[in-house]
């Protein structure tokens, strides 16, 4: 059924073969196996933006936020608009580490019943752009560090921030700092 007789030689060489020499190991002849590099871990351990992980174990996932990112070691929120809406996720939570945050354009956060932004560091914005953060029922940033801001930004909450303080940076002035407002402004 299959064809008898001898099979027909083939017109291909034979392939190059030696056997390995006789005071061969065995672990001459395993391959050598390079894992691949683990990346550089980021500086926070933990970054989720509206409830997805941007970073996680120190390693970015390769997921983003319309408006948000992250690289450099810095967030970058470019016209950000979060709303914790019905879904009462944390617009921004960080952990392991501090977070600085660059605000380009008109940057709104929205919460309500929940922080807009919280975590186990400080939290340093700075940038061109404005951010305004408004919570209801809750504080609008709740971090355990301190808040420095060098960027336009106006803060409205329940309290405004729970954290080690609030300072103005560098070209930049607090106009107000109470219980329930934080106003920082470009210095005149």
């Amino acid at each position: 059924a299959c064809g008898g007789g001898e099979p027909a030689a083939s017109e291909l060489p034979d392939p190059e073969f030696s056997l390995p020499p006789e005071d061969a190991t065995p672990s001459d002849l395993t391959p050598e196996a390079s894992p691949t590099p683990t990346p550089t871990p980021e500086s926070i351990d933990t970054l989720k933006v509206c409830g997805i992980s941007i970073i996680t174990n120190g390693q970015l996932t390769g997921l983003a936020f319309k408006g948000v990112k992250y690289e450099n070691g810095v967030l970058l929120l470019d016209s950000a608009v979060l709303d914790s809406g019905t879904t009462s996720d944390i617009l921004i939570e960080f952990y392991g580490g501090d977070l600085e945050v660059e605000v380009t354009g008109e940057c709104v956060f929205t919460s309500a019943g929940v922080s807009s932004i919280i975590g186990d560091g400080s939290l340093s914005l700075k940038g061109e752009g404005s951010l305004s953060i408004t919570a209801t029922e809750a504080a609008a940033i709740s971090v355990e560090g301190s808040v420095t801001a060098a960027c336009a930004l106006n803060v409205t909450g329940a309290p405004a921030a729970e954290s080690a303080g609030v300072s103005a940076g560098e070209g930049f002035s607090l106009s107000e700092n109470s219980e329930n407002s934080i106003v920082v402004a470009a210095a005149a």
